[in-house]
């Protein structure tokens, strides 16, 4: 990982944070935005391993990186708290019914508890609605999200406004002539934030596609970026702003953060 010293950006800079690689392919992110962490799933289709890594995307900080659990592969990522994640595991690669919970330290990534006879149905911050997959029909109660002890009576979930950014479709864009460019295909994604402009879209290249971000403002480009080259379909918008951070994926298996 390369962590740069995280100072604040000025009006005709953008400050590189984190720049880190991951072993397996990115498959899901989820924000903590109150902590300005993220937790990623990294997955290893070689291996049949699904990693787990939790980030501050602020300071650079890394809480864990890449661990793995007894289940190798049919894990997934449900929920990031303030204090841990709630990782799913599955019965099978096949099949999508919920079979076992894990709930995993935000420090460390050691497990805090793990329930085989349960299955995850709805996650919020206040609770896990949960059920017993050997009894129909279901039966669902609310655990608590640190101890698994049973919750009397659902909690009330927890409303807040999300600070995330995202890109939206912008068609009539007409990106300046400073920046040059191939054929566009599909749509721009763009937004503006902090007085810069944001965009994304993709460009053919020898019969395949490349996707592409560049943030400028006034007539300097201040990034210029690569996300993924070499590919045969379209990809969805791959980047948001976060607490003034641009975050954004790297040909799968990087993530890029910048305070802007």
């Amino acid at each position: 990982m390369i962590i740069f010293d995280s100072m604040c950006a000025n009006i005709n800079t953008i400050q590189p944070v984190i720049s880190e690689k991951f072993s397996g392919l990115i498959w899901k992110i989820k924000v903590q935005e109150e902590l300005g962490l993220f937790a990623v799933e990294s997955r290893n289709s070689d291996l049949k391993q699904v990693a787990f890594t939790v980030l501050n995307f602020i300071n650079g900080e890394v809480h864990f990186k890449e661990i793995t659990y007894s289940e190798k592969w049919n894990l997934n990522l449900a929920f990031i708290g303030k204090e841990n994640l709630i990782i799913n595991s599955y019965a099978n690669a096949d099949s999508p019914e919920s079979k076992g919970i894990l709930s995993v330290n935000l420090a460390n990534g050691s497990i805090i508890w793990e329930r085989f006879n349960i299955s995850l149905n709805h996650v919020q911050d206040s609770g896990l609605q949960v059920y017993d997959p050997r009894f129909q029909p279901r039966k669902y109660s609310w655990i608590d999200h640190i101890t698994s002890d049973v919750i009397d009576a659902q909690p009330k979930e927890l409303m807040h406004k999300s600070t995330i950014i995202f890109p939206e479709i912008d068609n009539s864009i007409s990106l300046p002539a400073f920046i040059t460019h191939g054929q566009i295909a599909g749509d721009i994604f763009a937004l503006s934030f902090s007085g810069k402009k944001f965009v994304s879209f993709h460009e053919v290249k020898d019969d395949f596609f490349e996707q592409r971000i560049i943030v400028y403002q006034g007539d300097k480009v201040l990034i210029d970026n690569i996300m993924i080259s070499g590919i045969q379909k379209l990809q969805p918008e791959a980047f948001f702003i976060q607490q003034n951070h641009l975050l954004y994926i790297r040909d799968k298996q990087e993530i890029i953060s910048h305070l802007v």
